[in-house]
């Protein structure tokens, strides 16, 4: 029994060097560093198109931009979920940009839009009677 657990761990070793020998290399991408990441508040990103619709009496809260990607920022909004989804719905389009699907969830609203090559999507909650909290992702990959 000896004889075949010293073989087995032979051939073990001998595999793993072989398999180590490689010459391919594997490049792994990880999260951005906090270099890459600027965040704010009270005030839209420059990445975000001026265009883009914003309710009057709106309120921008915290920002994140990430270099070279994604921008995510949280709206608050003086009006239900319902015409929170109205508004931006249309005024999307009339902002030049398309909604490919404006429907309520399970948790509340989700508006996903595009124009040319940028797409960005919006989550609308009602976290109070009245109020509502759009959080905006544009540049979505």
């Amino acid at each position: 029994m000896l004889k075949w657990r010293i073989l087995v761990l032979v051939a073990i070793a001998f595999a793993g060097a072989a398999c180590s020998d490689t010459t391919e290399t594997t490049t792994t991408t990880g999260a951005p560093s906090a270099d890459d990441i600027v965040f704010g508040q009270g005030v839209m990103p420059d990445t975000v198109p001026e265009s883009f619709p914003l309710p009057q009496g709106s309120a921008i809260g915290s920002t994140m931009v990430i270099k070279d990607g994604l921008t995510e920022v949280v709206i608050r909004v003086s009006a239900e979920i319902g015409l929170t989804a109205e508004y931006f719905g249309q005024g999307l389009e009339q902002a030049g940009f398309t909604v490919g699907l404006s429907e309520q969830s399970s948790d509340g609203w989700v508006i996903e839009f595009a124009r040319e090559s940028t797409k960005g999507t919006l989550d609308i909650t009602e976290p109070l009677e009245g109020i509502s909290q759009v959080v905006l992702r544009y540049n979505v990959p």
